[in-house]
């Protein structure tokens, strides 16, 4: 019974987190709603998430992997879709390692 009193409070503590991280997005959003600098820097997210995780892969260098890295980030500057070209190196990557399973 101890075990499952504990995840029951895990869940609550994650929810009750995620829910004020959505309302103080929300507020913060409301309050800096027309400024500029702050459009700027929301702007360029998706694109520097993206940096982050090519840049991680790329640290391990495999040759399919910076193939892959090549494909997804010329994706995203073709198409400028952060879900296509993340959606396209994850297909990629899965594919090598279901290829390299079999």
């Amino acid at each position: 019974m101890p075990e499952t009193w504990a995840t029951l409070i895990g869940i609550a503590v994650v929810a009750a987190v995620t829910y004020s991280t959505r309302i103080a997005g929300y507020l913060l959003g409301t309050r800096l709603a027309g400024n500029k600098t702050v459009e700027r820097v929301l702007e360029s997210l998706p694109g520097a998430a993206l940096a982050a995780v090519l840049a991680t892969a790329a640290v391990k260098g495999t040759l399919f992997g910076l193939a892959a890295i090549a494909a997804t980030a010329a994706i995203f500057y073709l198409s400028g879709r952060t879900l296509l070209a993340l959606a396209v190196g994850l297909a990629l990557a899965v594919g090598h390692a279901h290829s390299l399973s079999h």
